[in-house]
């Protein structure tokens, strides 16, 4: 009888974990052939560009210049990183519109970032480091600028909202694990 409640339990166990990670899988946007995936972790922003199969009006696009994040909360300070030069991009807090990030300013509320183009690819990451105890990451408004052969921009500037999933914390990855392993020592006493 005990060995029936174990097995049921880590079946459970297993199933709700697998289940509620199931459901932080990243939200994507594709518009021309470009996907745009957010996800977050604490006040981490993390953009996921796949532009490897661009099509309509970004499909002679070769850089990206400016990446704008908005309607993140409040916050303090914020810091970016990613592919390339994209690391040593500045950051405004103004309105990416068709002049670059020279839009009205929105102080602790708008990250817009710019530098040196970035050579577009497949699985580009951008990630935004925010400060401060008002951000909230899980809907980011994403304008993108994206520029063809000179200072040439291609297509329409992106403004749509991505909703963001949780990174799952390494706890709750080692939860499933032990989940995992729950079930497979009950599913061999079961066959003894």
């Amino acid at each position: 009888m005990e060995l029936s409640k174990l097995k049921r339990s880590a079946f459970c166990a297993t199933a709700a974990l697998l289940l509620g990670t199931s459901s932080a899988a990243h939200a994507a946007l594709t518009i021309d052939g470009v996907t745009f995936t957010t996800s977050y972790s604490g006040n981490t922003l993390f953009v996921e560009i796949d532009a490897a199969g661009r099509t309509g009006g970004w499909a002679d696009a070769l850089t990206i210049g400016e990446l704008q994040v908005k309607e993140i909360g409040t916050f303090g300070s914020v810091s970016v990183s990613g592919p390339g030069a994209a690391s040593a991009w500045s950051i405004l807090a103004n309105e990416l519109n068709a002049n670059g990030c020279s839009g009205g300013s929105h102080l602790g509320q708008n990250a817009c970032a710019f530098g040196t183009h970035v050579a577009l690819t497949d699985n580009m990451v951008f990630q935004f480091t925010f400060t401060g105890d008002g951000v909230d990451l899980s809907d980011p408004h994403l304008k993108v600028a994206f520029y063809g052969t000179g200072a040439n921009k291609v297509g329409s500037l992106l403004s749509e909202n991505v909703p963001a999933q949780p990174v799952p914390e390494p706890g709750e990855w080692a939860m499933l694990l032990a989940g995992l392993g729950v079930a497979g020592v009950a599913a061999r006493w079961r066959r003894r």
